[in-house]
């Protein structure tokens, strides 16, 4: 049997399903709605009428349809008329797991006004588009107004825009959509010479009422990126020469499927005076400073230092974004108990190369903070009261919602980390260690499930994890074990002799490249995942600091500093 996915409001009732049963019998129904194929569906008017404005209107205006018995709904077939009446009554509908089927229930639910059922459809489009729908949802995204499943299409559009070239629908996006593709700063291309030569495919495929609209298109095309002697034919067909400047425009594309490279960030250390030929220790000190490692030719750069030196901050992408949340922004004289804890969110600036602190802050400052972005939305959790607490932000809209958490969930260490697109977090209870994974269709988390594998109890989640394609590996301090989870079968197992025995300043992985970077306190290590070996030569003139943050950002954010 095929996979389904259960559509269905949080305020759907028993009485839902006794109304549907009159339906089902067929009692006292005094409608009958015809789909475009000719199923018919008896129903109750008054049902239909309290269901949405659109059966209000028609039932009880002038509308020839409040006097007929049968009632006719142009372009919905009589699959997805049945998910319809289903969830008129019951508040709650099934429909095949297949995007297809799920965005032709979108668009009639947006033609009937179901507006939850339309936004629940959504929402589960938006996790689940790919590059053999993203054209077709970007179409009905912006042809509803829908920005946010609009922003996911486009997306996944501009990161394989090189395959989508090569298809027939391709040919037909519209001057705007393609627009909106070619402009975003991830594009799968290898270099800006190709996006003329897309442009070229576009326009030679209606070139009669398309050569006036490249101009138009010419507006998204990064021209200090072009190679002018290879690109000049190109410019000379489309008619550009006129508008190639290589002083203008944004000069700044990502570029996907490049390894990344490891950025650490802020940080504290001691600091030492000396005074009478006497060595005073004046405590911790904390540091804005950033740097950046290529692991591919074992070089270190400068980075622009935090907007607000801070250290156990965290740093997540979204939306082609970099963010360094909350951390502590000060220390007290030899201690950190005493640390100001900030809910300051920073973001760099990659055109002005520096980092900003003007984004909305989160919600309340931080004891212990945890992060992880998935699908561009930042999940994050922290302790206070002695009680974990969760809440996302939407960098589009900048704003935090809190998300309550189960009973008995986490009140003492915890992590939180993404895995195939779900967010998962793990910790600590009165029950033990355990874990839990978010829905993000129902914006909730699920029950806490304590962990199986024996002796995990003594695992020191704060040593240091890192996430691969689908596991976890969790450092323990002092010890060469990795404890990892696998989010398929939602196992844990222990893996000797992995890690070295070192202390763990941070630990990062680079999806690209398949590298994962343990940083020691003199060195880094990289580990190869399709090589199965460390690397020891890395190494840096100095020991790092304490607490710093380590993440893999684009390479291209760096080019300005190589």
């Amino acid at each position: 049997m095929a996979e389904t996915i259960a559509f269905k409001t949080r305020n759907h009732s028993s009485t839902a399903m006794n109304l549907d049963s009159l339906r089902l019998s067929n009692y006292l129904c005094d409608v009958v709605i015809v789909s475009e194929d000719g199923q018919r569906f008896p129903a109750h008017r008054i049902i239909l009428a309290s269901s949405s404005p659109f059966f209000r209107s028609m039932f009880e205006g002038s509308f020839r349809e409040s006097n007929q018995s049968d009632v006719a709904i142009r372009n919905v077939d009589g699959a997805v008329m049945k998910m319809l009446i289903e969830y008129a009554y019951r508040r709650e509908t099934e429909c095949p797991a297949v995007a297809e089927n799920v965005l032709s229930l979108c668009e009639a639910a947006h033609y009937v006004q179901f507006d939850e059922l339309f936004q629940l459809c959504s929402d589960w489009l938006r996790l689940h588009v790919d590059t053999s729908d993203c054209v077709i949802v970007g179409i009905v995204a912006d042809r509803h107004g829908n920005l946010d499943l609009l922003r996911v299409a486009d997306r996944v559009a501009a990161v394989n825009i090189a395959l989508l070239a090569e298809r027939e629908e391709f040919l037909s996006l519209s001057v705007e959509h393609l627009s909106r593709i070619l402009a975003q700063d991830e594009l799968g291309v290898a270099s800006e010479d190709d996006v003329l030569r897309i442009l070229r495919k576009w326009m030679n495929h209606d070139e009669a009422s398309r050569r006036a609209q490249v101009k138009t298109l010419s507006k998204v095309v990064r021209f200090p990126l072009l190679n002018y002697q290879e690109t000049s034919d190109v410019l000379s067909d489309l008619d550009l020469v006129s508008h190639y400047d290589h002083s203008s425009g944004k000069s700044c594309r990502h570029r996907i499927g490049c390894d990344g490279v490891l950025l650490i960030s802020g940080g504290m250390f001691y600091k030492d005076v000396l005074s009478d030929n006497k060595v005073v220790t004046q405590g911790y000190v904390v540091d804005g400073e950033a740097s950046i490692y290529n692991a591919s030719n074992d070089t270190w750069t400068a980075f622009p230092s935090l907007a607000q030196e801070t250290c156990c901050h965290r740093v997540v992408t979204s939306y082609d974004n970099l963010y360094a949340l909350g951390g502590y922004s000060s220390c007290e004289l030899e201690s950190v108990s005493g640390t100001d804890i900030t809910e300051t969110v920073q973001q760099y600036d990659a055109v002005r190369r520096q980092w900003v602190d003007d984004v909305a802050p989160m919600s309340w400052p931080r004891l212990k903070y945890e992060i992880v972005c998935c699908d561009n939305r930042i999940y994050g959790m922290s302790i206070g009261n002695r009680k974990a607490m969760c809440e996302v932000f939407d960098p589009q809209k900048e704003t935090w919602i809190p998300v309550s958490l189960p009973m008995g969930s986490f009140g003492h260490s915890f992590i939180i980390f993404s895995l195939t697109k779900k967010v998962f977090a793990m910790g600590y209870s009165d029950n033990g260690l355990g874990y839990m994974k978010y829905d993000a269709l129902e914006d909730r988390w699920c029950e806490f499930k304590p962990c199986p594998l024996p002796g995990m109890h003594y695992l020191a989640l704060s040593c240091g994890y890192v996430t691969t394609e689908d596991r976890l590996y969790v450092h323990s301090s002092f010890s060469t074990t990795a404890v990892v989870f696998n989010c398929c079968s939602e196992r844990f197992s222990v893996v000797e002799n992995f890690f070295e025995k070192k202390v763990c300043r941070g630990l990062a992985y680079d999806h690209c490249s398949k590298r994962m970077y343990f940083v020691q306190v003199g060195c880094v290590a990289v580990y190869d995942e399709r090589a199965n070996k460390w690397d020891h030569k890395s190494s840096k003139k100095y020991g790092f600091r304490e607490d710093i943050e380590c993440a893999i950002v684009d390479r291209s954010l760096t080019l300005n500093f190589v």
